[in-house]
């Protein structure tokens, strides 16, 4: 009896020094296969092809090498990895780092652009990312870029103030939460080129694979500042939004698109708030995931940019025609921009109804399943300042060919060119294609467009579109 208690308190003393050493080398191995699924995943879901050149794997870590691309950008990435085996990462721990949870692995990678050695790479700073895989396969992944100012090879001065980014995601990648900052990037450029100025853009997505494999949930992009010009001619932007929605609605799609702008400056002149919303409803959404699959198949070939426009464009056909079968709504909500003059508004809605039609066999059919109604409302003071503008090189026009003597010119003032602009108003909207189609309604202009099997109206009257339309100058 003695024996069997002495050979069990022996085995419970052992049992931990035997397999904890082995801990680690078994970890290894499911690390080993969540690195090779990981890349399955991101190559699968992002349309970026990630290969792994490089896999060798230790008792208390590993290391790995990928490269990685997209088939239509002519840039090559390269990762190095560092995989520190769980339970516990020992190599870390024997390197004084004691800051550690029980993890399946984590994984030090540095990236950099893979470049032929006289190519100069100094303007893409190296990349560095910290992974960590827990016990049940979720993992976090947190990225930064540091710095660097450097200078191009137009003697551009490039001052990027670093980039960094975390992604949480589950062990299978079908819940995956996405944010990124760029605090600020400029480009002093030499000579006549104008400057650059962009700061505090953030990105963030939080989306869920929910039915036929389709990712519904948030993402957004906003830039708080873009600037691009000379001092004397700049063009900027504040308070740049653009976010959507999709949310599951049978085995539909809901889409919900937002763009917002705090305000446009274009030289002196100031724009804005302005608001679009846009929403789509009943899309089909095995139709779209196939649709998505036979673009990226597309991408993976490398074709060249031609052919592959008009392989996308009948890709694209096809699938309205699928779409229509649902009768999905596309409809603008919310139209608003304000100006100086007031306010440019708008609101539309249009339904694509192919249920009781085959369209497969003649696309141009789907002209005919298309109707709705568009409506634009635009300030009169708006539109005299346009014309304006346009009246005002007429005039110059006439003085240089002489029709118009310098003493005659002079008597131009702000307020003979004020009632010039009145008296000719009329005239110069009724002169071009898109602007006499606009009919006055309480002191703004509006264009009402409706569309119903294959006719279009313009406020209520047939539209036949020009051979040419010329645009006011």
């Amino acid at each position: 009896m003695k024996k069997y208690v002495l050979a069990a308190v022996t085995t419970i003393i052992l049992l931990p020094v035997l397999v904890i050493p082995a801990l680690p080398f078994w970890f290894g191995r499911e690390a080993e296969k969540t690195y090779h699924e990981m890349l399955n995943q991101l190559s699968g879901r992002s349309g970026i092809h990630f290969t792994a050149k490089h896999y060798e794997r230790g008792w208390l870590s590993s290391t790995a090498e990928t490269t990685f691309r997209h088939p239509q950008i002519p840039l090559e990435f390269k990762a190095r990895h560092r995989i520190s085996h769980g339970p516990f990462p020992l190599d870390r721990f024997l390197e004084g780092d004691w800051r550690h949870t029980p993890v399946q692995a984590r994984i030090t990678s540095q990236i950099s652009l893979a470049a032929p050695e006289k190519q100069n790479t100094s303007f893409w700073p190296p990349l560095s990312a910290e992974t960590a895989v827990r016990l049940n396969g979720d993992g976090t992944l947190h990225a930064e870029m540091p710095p660097i100012k450097t200078t191009g090879a137009k003697g551009e001065i490039i001052d990027w103030r670093g980039f960094s980014a975390d992604i949480t995601f589950d062990q299978a990648w079908r819940k995956i939460q996405f944010d990124a900052r760029l605090p600020a990037l400029t480009v002093a450029a030499s000579g006549q080129q104008g400057d650059v100025m962009l700061s505090k853009v953030t990105m963030h997505s939080d989306t869920q694979e929910g039915i036929a494999g389709y990712f519904f949930g948030e993402v957004s992009l906003r830039v708080g500042k873009l600037e691009i010009g000379q001092t004397s001619g700049r063009v900027g932007v504040k308070g740049l939004t653009l976010s959507a929605s999709t949310q599951p609605a049978d085995d539909n799609i809901n889409m919900v698109l937002r763009y917002s702008l705090d305000e446009a400056n274009v030289a002196e002149e100031r724009f804005g708030p302005g608001i679009m919303v846009f929403e789509a409803r009943r899309l089909d959404v095995a139709s779209l995931v196939k649709f998505k699959k036979e673009v990226a198949a597309i991408d993976r070939e490398g074709t060249l940019a031609p052919r592959m426009a008009l392989t996308v464009a009948g890709k694209t056909v096809a699938l309205l025609a699928e779409l229509a079968k649902k009768a999905p709504e596309f409809e603008i909500t919310r139209l608003s921009f304000k100006t100086r003059e007031g306010e440019i508004s708008g609101k539309a809605k249009f339904v694509l109804d192919g249920r009781k039609r085959n369209l497969t066999d003649s696309p141009v059919k789907l002209l005919t399943t298309l109707r709705g109604n568009l409506e634009i409302l635009i300030p009169e003071p708006l539109l005299k300042r346009l014309i304006a503008a346009a009246i005002r090189r007429d005039i110059e026009a006439y003085r240089q060919s002489g029709a118009l003597t310098a003493r005659e010119m002079a008597r131009l003032d702000a307020d003979t060119m004020a009632e010039i602009v009145d008296q000719a108003f009329p005239q110069y909207l009724a002169r071009h294609e898109l602007t006499r189609l606009l009919v006055e309604e309480g002191g703004r202009y509006k264009l009402d467009l409706s569309i119903a099997r294959g006719q279009v109206m313009i406020n209520g009257k047939p539209w036949h579109a020009p051979a040419r339309i010329t645009l006011p100058q």
